[in-house]
């Protein structure tokens, strides 16, 4: 997590990764940048407190998953289960929040045998399933695609600004995917470990 003074915005920014998110009621914005992650914005109007995430994987296949771990934020189901604890304890109730969801964007062109994003189109089903499973209104998204993103969530007034980083040659695009990829295979590899030492036991 990491804070800067925006000219354009003249607020205050604050930049959450992966794994990360925050809430607040503001002036502050929360932004991120987002390839084949999803970031999901909830936001009670009646509390005024709204928070953002960003994982990369929909959910965690390990045999034993440590509640400790500072990397399970990085997949959606412990993702949500942070973001709603923390919007609670500010006073936010689950069935007056509301939901935009962003990301998931198709930007490493890998697909299965019948076509389909591997990690984008998966986070972003992970998404829409979890909030349609708590009946949270999704009141609007911007997901798929081939281009990165980069997200800018205003608590104040629930307004999300979207940037397509539209240059796929551009330094910032290259650099977030370069993480973001190797992000992903970590986590990937971490999980069919897991998966092979359950299998020996």
């Amino acid at each position: 997590m990491n804070k800067y003074f925006d000219l354009h915005f003249n607020r205050n920014v604050v930049i959450i990764y992966p794994g990360e998110f925050y809430v607040s009621s503001g002036p502050e914005l929360i932004s991120t940048v987002l390839g084949s992650c999803v970031s999901i914005v909830l936001y009670d109007p009646i509390a005024a407190v709204g928070g953002m995430n960003h994982y990369m994987l929909a959910k965690d296949t390990s045999a034993v998953p440590d509640k400790n771990d500072r990397l399970l934020g990085r997949f959606g189901e412990y993702a949500m289960e942070m973001l709603i604890s923390s919007l609670e304890k500010r006073g936010a109730v689950l069935s007056r929040c509301i939901a935009k969801v962003f990301g998931g964007g198709n930007i490493f062109n890998s697909t299965t045998s019948d076509g389909k994003d591997l990690v984008g189109e998966s986070n972003i089903k992970f998404a829409f399933d979890f909030l349609r499973q708590h009946n949270i209104e999704v009141r609007s998204s911007d997901t798929g695609g081939i281009l990165p993103r980069k997200i800018f969530f205003d608590p104040t007034n629930y307004k999300v600004f979207v940037k397509l980083i539209d240059n796929k040659n551009s330094e910032e695009s290259k650099i977030e995917e370069s993480k973001e990829r190797k992000q992903i295979e970590y986590l990937a590899e971490l999980n069919r470990l897991s998966k092979e030492k359950k299998k020996k036991e």
